[in-house]
């Protein structure tokens, strides 16, 4: 604690940031000479499981139970559901998406899930028939051109969009 204290007066940061510090330290020094230190920071003993057992968020589960997000499943949960993150999914009806569960017919996108027909977009659900082209979502009819969307009607020409198509031998499409 002395040493702490010293760096802290030592380091060249403004008088009121020293002080915040000094308090800190002080007071975990209060606390840790009480008992209450390692709690305190957040420090807690490890916990050691016991055999035919396993570490399951702070506590142990029996190895033919299910752990999720640090709960402890029965046996049966885990025929009908796997774990995805700290929430469980359903097996016949749900994948895994990021910590959450979307339905079989749904796109995991991000932290959402897009329904059936819509794209994911840079982590955003298109509007339906929308398409997703350099991280934007454009509206239907429009095709993904280098790193823009041509709308409707115009040529897609080596990675740029023309109103008419140009005189040039690289090939173009037309949206």
């Amino acid at each position: 604690m002395i040493d702490e204290i010293s760096r802290i007066i030592a380091s060249p940061i403004p008088r009121r940031q020293a002080f915040r510090l000094l308090g800190g330290v002080l007071g975990g020094g209060i606390l840790a000479s009480l008992g209450l230190g390692r709690a305190s920071r957040g420090l807690a003993a490890p916990v050691t499981c016991p055999s035919g057992t396993r570490l399951c968020g702070t506590g142990c589960c029996a190895n033919n139970l299910l752990c999720c997000g640090g709960t402890c499943y029965g046996a049966s949960t885990s025929v009908n559901y796997n774990c995805c993150g700290t929430v469980l999914c359903r097996k016949s009806s749900q994948q895994c998406c990021t910590n959450h569960c979307c339905t079989t017919t749904q796109t995991c996108c991000g932290q959402s899930c897009c329904a059936s027909g819509r794209a994911c977009c840079n982590g955003t659900c298109c509007a339906s028939g929308y398409v997703c082209c350099s991280k934007k979502c454009y509206a239907h009819g429009y095709v993904c051109c280098g790193t823009t969307a041509c709308p409707p009607g115009q040529w897609c020409c080596g990675g740029k969009c023309y109103a008419q198509k140009p005189s040039t031998s690289t090939p173009c499409t037309r949206t």
